[in-house]
Parts: C-alpha cells; structure tokens; sequence
C-alpha cells in the first residue's frame, strides 16, 4: 500500500472537494517531458531519499517511494507520488515542504487536505 499526494504547479482551491475535482483529471494527462520545475523538484526529493531504482537489493525496503522510476510520476500534468506507509512520517514533511518552498501546491488523498505555498 502507499500513500499517495499530487503536487501541482499552480494554487490549489482551499476546499478540498473542489481541489479533487481539478486535480483528478490532470493526473490522466500526460505529458511528452517532465516540465522544468517538476524535474528540479524531482532531484531535490530524490538527492535526499534516492529513487528505489538507485538502491540495492538490500537497500530497497528502506526507500521511500512505493515505486520508480520515480521520474515517470513527472510526465503528466499533474504528478502523483507515493510513499511506502512505514515512510510517511519520516518523508512526507521533508517533500511536502522542499515542493511548498519551490511555490508548488499538494493535494493529499489521504489526510483530505489542500496545502499551497
């Protein structure tokens, strides 16, 4: 199981029904490349809890992510990363405020909560 946030390049409405219905749809639209400020976010997250592609066979239970490469969450409009449910507390204030100070807004499923920088 995972848990799972969008994080999205423009502000989210506060009430999270209607954030849902916006960002639903977006998490279908794929995109040919990961857009510029994705792909930073993507490094930062990545250089501090590397993607489950770069770690070993004995490293993997230890990651973060529920999968990878995690760079292909990146190629659709609005992007979709999970954590492993043991990693969450550890991880998700780390991502959630690298995207917050790069200005970019989280929908998280889970929690029902909208948070924008």
């Amino acid at each position: 199981m995972s848990y799972n946030i969008a994080v999205v390049n423009f502000p989210l409405p506060e009430d999270f029904a209607e954030a849902v219905e916006l960002v639903n749809p977006l998490t279908e639209v794929e995109l040919e490349e990961v857009q510029p400020i994705f792909q930073e976010f993507h490094d930062k997250v990545t250089g501090i809890y590397p993607c489950l592609c770069s770690l070993s066979d004995d490293e993997i239970d230890s990651g973060v992510w529920c999968d990878g490469p995690l760079i292909n969450n990146f190629k659709v409009k609005a992007p979709v990363i999970g954590f492993s449910f043991s990693k969450v507390e550890e991880a998700f204030p780390t991502v959630g405020n690298t995207a917050l100070d790069m200005g970019l807004s989280i929908l998280d499923w889970q929690a029902e909560k909208v948070y924008n920088p």
